[in-house]
């Protein structure tokens, strides 16, 4: 080829793209095809997107349609009972000629490995607590007989990966019903799923590096968020949690705290940012316990294309004034902390092994109240918790009515397995007064919301595209304000025009400003309506 040929180049580099594109259509169209439910929380979304990482580069094809997969993974949940059995649910809608893979917290906390106790110099609990010792490990799994005879295998404790019976012998009780389930992990181990699937007989080409810690995967080109666009990026800063709070199954199900290093959050956000990312959001259980955190939160704000930062899930006790400070000075970063108190009740509080007070929590409010930028403040509070008394509850609405929060997430206290509150206290508050104290919370909720939402009427504001269906517009601000838009030409008429041309340019307009919007851009809106829990708004 001569390359000082202007038609002779064009004509190879056709050929190479056409060629390329043959091979993509070709894996699309005879590469198994996998699809990931993704259960509750965003964690879980950022885990599910590193298993899409591994798998793409095992020349499996991800689809979001999960009628057409081969393969259904369950990134699962345990958060709640009803979380579980909405996944024992959804297991039952499978196809029996897909293939299925269980994996996160519900399968993990669940373990029933009382059977290998003769083992238990062998097995190590330590390799559910943190990563492989090796990059080059033994996958183990041992038949449903040999667990039962507690097998005097030699294994290697930190050199070896369970999966299926030896990682949790209720596999064998599910596969007796359910035969199409080939695969049970900790998600943990997702580093060495090529290693798994070669376990389970299938032909791999994988040309990456195996990862014994799976943070450190990749997840370029992927979608980490829940959201359906890839302009939000999820980043774990850390994993799991040392804080034992009452009422949580996490520690018991994923383990004690690891944090990540700067430098790898800080890469991961530059990756992401240079594929289009707009909005970065840091994971943690405790996110602002990480011993770096302001270091990590000042560094991303420095990097360009960078639009919006935020964190979840932060401890009241670990806001600095220094954290506070960049609320109220970084533009970037949003005007939006989401504070989770559980209880308005000290009793309430102690119980639930929650090490702040209630004064303490009113202390950190008044202190965001007061930053020179207005923030907008959400909570997570658990009604019906063991022994909660009337008095503990209204203490509760109490809180709620002085933190004028503009969201409360309200969840009805479910007993978990092996917690400190299963074990130590008793479920005694009944079904229905649970029920009637979620509801009296939310009407007060809908109220401070509505009232919140009203003083937006007016203001202009940006907002991130998170839908658009045939006449709706939705998305959010940098508060975490759900804003929705419907393309009404007479909202944006003068009241004193009455010029039919004037009206038709105005209606051409505002569907030519309707027309251009896209899922995962910005937006700017001007705020016409508010109800509780959204706002309402026109394009200008």
């Amino acid at each position: 080829m001569n390359i000082r040929d202007p038609v002779e180049l064009r004509g190879s580099l056709l050929r190479v793209a056409n060629y390329a594109v043959g091979v993509l259509r070709f894996i699309y169209e005879y590469a198994m095809k996998f699809n990931i439910l993704i259960f509750w929380c965003q964690m879980n979304y950022a885990d599910s997107a590193r298993i899409k990482a591994v798998l793409t580069n095992c020349w499996f094809s991800y689809t979001e349609n999960s009628k057409e997969a081969d393969i259904i993974i369950f990134d699962t949940c345990s958060i709640k009972q009803k979380s579980e059995d909405k996944i024992t649910g959804k297991l039952k809608t499978i196809r029996p000629d897909q293939k299925v893979r269980i994996t996160g917290c519900m399968i993990q906390h669940n373990m029933r490995s009382w059977k290998l106790k003769a083992e238990s110099s062998k097995f190590n609990v330590w390799n559910f607590i943190w990563s492989l010792q090796t990059k080059k490990p033994e996958i183990l799994w041992m038949t449903t007989d040999e667990i039962n005879k507690n097998s005097k295998s030699n294994i290697q404790n930190s050199k070896s990966v369970w999966i299926n019976n030896v990682f949790n012998p209720v596999f064998h009780n599910l596969t007796q019903k359910r035969k199409n389930i080939e695969l049970m992990r900790r998600i943990d181990d997702t580093g060495f799923l090529p290693l798994m699937l070669k376990k389970l007989w299938y032909d791999i080409s994988y040309d990456q590096e195996l990862i014994n810690e799976y943070e450190k995967i990749l997840p370029e080109h992927v979608n980490t968020s829940m959201n359906v666009h890839q302009t939000t990026a999820y980043i774990p800063i850390s994993t799991w949690c040392n804080q034992f709070c009452a009422y949580c199954i996490v520690p018991y199900a994923r383990g004690l705290e690891k944090y990540f290093p700067v430098e790898q959050i800080v890469n991961e956000a530059k990756t992401h940012l240079k594929n289009w990312v707009k909005e970065i959001v840091l994971l943690g259980q405790i996110v602002n316990k990480h011993p770096d955190f302001i270091t990590i939160v000042k560094e991303i704000l420095q990097l360009k294309w960078l639009k919006w930062l935020r964190y979840t899930s932060p401890y009241p006790t670990y806001y600095t004034k220094e954290l506070l400070a960049l609320h109220e000075t970084e533009e970037k970063l949003c005007p939006h902390i989401h504070m989770p108190l559980q209880s308005g009740s000290n009793n309430v509080l102690k119980k639930m092994f929650r090490w702040y007070t209630v004064e303490e929590a009113k202390a950190c409010i008044d202190t965001i109240r007061k930053l020179k930028r207005n923030i907008s403040i959400t909570t997570d509070i658990i009604v019906g918790f063991c022994d909660e008394t009337e008095e503990d509850f209204q203490q509760t609405l109490d809180l709620v009515n002085y933190g004028n929060f503009d969201m409360v997430y309200i969840g009805i206290y479910s007993s978990r397995p092996g917690t400190l509150a299963a074990k130590n206290y008793s479920d005694n508050i009944s079904r229905t007064v649970k029920r009637d104290r979620r509801n009296r919370l939310n009407n007060l909720l809908k109220d401070i919301s509505r009232k919140n939402n009203e003083k937006e009427i007016g203001n202009i504001k940006e907002i991130l595209i998170n839908k658009i269906s045939k006449w709706v517009i939705e998305g959010y601000t940098d508060s975490m304000k759900q804003v929705i838009i419907q393309p009404k030409a007479e909202s944006r008429k003068p009241k004193a025009q009455k010029n039919k041309e004037k009206k038709e340019e105005l209606q051409a307009s505002s569907f030519e400003l309707w027309a251009k919007a896209k899922v995962g851009e910005f937006l700017t809106v001007k705020i016409t309506k508010a109800i509780p829990f959204k706002l309402y708004g026109e394009i200008i």
